[in-house]
């Protein structure tokens, strides 16, 4: 960047301006007249910059000590000089290690590295935490180019599994380092890490940043249900920075945080101290969500970041499913109880239940109307369906064709709403006699 000298110039007057030093235009020449104190009384001393303008004149020879400041090359010099000052502002990012727990996931765990190894941003490692593997996961994961780590008599599954893989490398990682999570039955969109190391520079109180999850195809009708429901589930999700859970599909974590997780556990958060995930709860991402915000962090979802999960190919599994989350979900409350962190969370579920409450004293209520011959609105009716049929399809829109027709029905999508209610009343059930839910892993190869 050119420099920028003084030269002094005799004032006109007596040399006793009072005045405020402020710039004067004169043709080319921008002069500056700070005031400058001396023993004699106030006098100035101008400085001037010449300016050169294609507009005009031509410039007029440089006098012995006027600087000429070109203007082509000093506004990329102070862009740079205000990026430069950005950068050192914004909370410094390490490298991204990945882990991947892993569990007979010889069916699944190439794509998941390939979608990995393709990120625009990918990470500086990635490793397979091949937790009491009885197939081929480790050696097609060394294979793909991952680490490769077995658990040693765990017993907690995946909380379990990370909590010994995290043992072992967050001592080796530095303190703006980050440590992503992720099942390996799930590919990440290629710019996920890229967005999400993006949203982590916001602020250093963002702990961890999730996305949304969608449905793999297959698996008939039921796994349309789910892909819809997935999709209106990430439509909800997408409105706001928050992220009510941090998805097992995929989440970004700060090596600190996770760190102070470990150091509160025993005290402000439940389970041993030393631990980053609960093994007391069967909702471990859940739980770590509610840990985090506990100690002051922020867990957002970030938009963009879309990871493909595998779903439940029949009604048997995918109730155990959702009613190991549900289950999880309600424990994890009544572990944290009722505070400013976890009150969004008790009134969602007070929401769930008394639309539950509402739909089923609406159907009786059409029972009994029915039994008696009671006669029924037949327009307010026909409005009301209409409305709900509208929500149905602007919510699934990004379903596909087959999503929309699916919703179109109608009937289809209120059978499997009542589905639902059937795993949220057991769970509530459950957890008020203190029943345990199991795991319910799905094998791809035995599906």
């Amino acid at each position: 960047m050119a420099s920028v000298t003084t030269v002094d110039r005799p004032l006109e007057g007596d040399g006793r301006d009072d005045s405020l030093a402020r710039p004067s235009k004169v043709a080319d020449t921008l002069v500056m007249s700070p005031i400058v104190t001396g023993g004699g009384g106030i006098t100035t001393e101008q400085t001037e910059i010449a300016v050169s303008r294609s507009d005009t004149a031509p410039p007029r020879e440089d006098e012995p000590g006027t600087a000429v400041l070109d203007m082509a090359a000093f506004w990329p010099a102070l862009e740079a000089a205000e990026a430069d000052e950005r950068a050192q502002r914004e909370p410094p990012l390490g490298n991204v290690l990945v882990l991947v727990p892993a569990h007979n996931e010889a069916a699944s765990i190439a794509s998941t590295l390939r979608s990995l190894q393709t990120q625009t941003k990918p990470p500086a490692e990635i490793v397979v935490v091949c937790d009491n593997c009885t197939d081929n996961t480790a050696l097609i994961a060394e294979a793909s180019g991952a680490r490769v780590m077995s658990t040693v008599g765990n017993t907690k599954k995946k909380a379990g599994a990370l909590n010994q893989a995290l043992a072992t490398v967050l001592p080796q990682m530095g303190r703006d380092d980050m440590i992503m999570t992720m099942d390996a039955d799930s590919q990440l969109c290629p710019v996920w890490l890229e967005r999400a190391q993006a949203t982590m520079r916001l602020s250093p109180k963002i702990g961890a940043v999730c996305g949304v999850f969608l449905g793999e195809r297959g698996a008939g009708l039921i796994g349309q249900f789910q892909r819809n429901e997935f999709v209106r589930y990430a439509r909800q999700v997408s409105r706001h920075n928050q992220a009510p859970v941090l998805s097992g599909t995929g989440t970004l974590f700060r090596v600190r945080a996770l760190r102070e997780v470990a150091r509160e556990r025993g005290q402000r958060l439940p389970d041993n101290p030393g631990q980053c995930y609960s093994t007391i709860s069967i909702t471990e991402d859940n739980e770590i969500t509610l840990a985090l915000k506990t100690i002051g962090y922020k867990c957002w979802s970030v938009p963009g970041c879309y990871t493909l999960t595998e779903l439940m190919p029949t009604w048997a599994q995918l109730f155990r499913q959702r009613l190991r989350w549900q289950r999880g979900t309600l424990t994890d409350l009544r572990t944290y109880g009722i505070s400013l962190i976890s009150l969004g969370a008790w009134l969602k579920q007070v929401f769930i239940y008394l639309a539950i409450t509402g739909t089923i004293a609406t159907w009786v209520i059409m029972c009994l109307s029915f039994n008696k011959g009671i006669s029924f609105n037949l327009q307010w009716s026909i409005a009301v369906g209409s409305l709900t049929l509208v929500e149905r399809l602007i919510t699934v829109r990004r379903a596909g064709l087959v999503g929309l027709l699916l919703a179109l029905v109608l009937v289809p999508e209120f059978c499997y709403d009542l589905f639902k209610l059937s795993f949220f009343l057991r769970a509530l059930f459950d957890n008020m006699r203190r029943v345990d839910v199991h795991w319910n892993h799905v094998v791809k190869g035995d599906a």
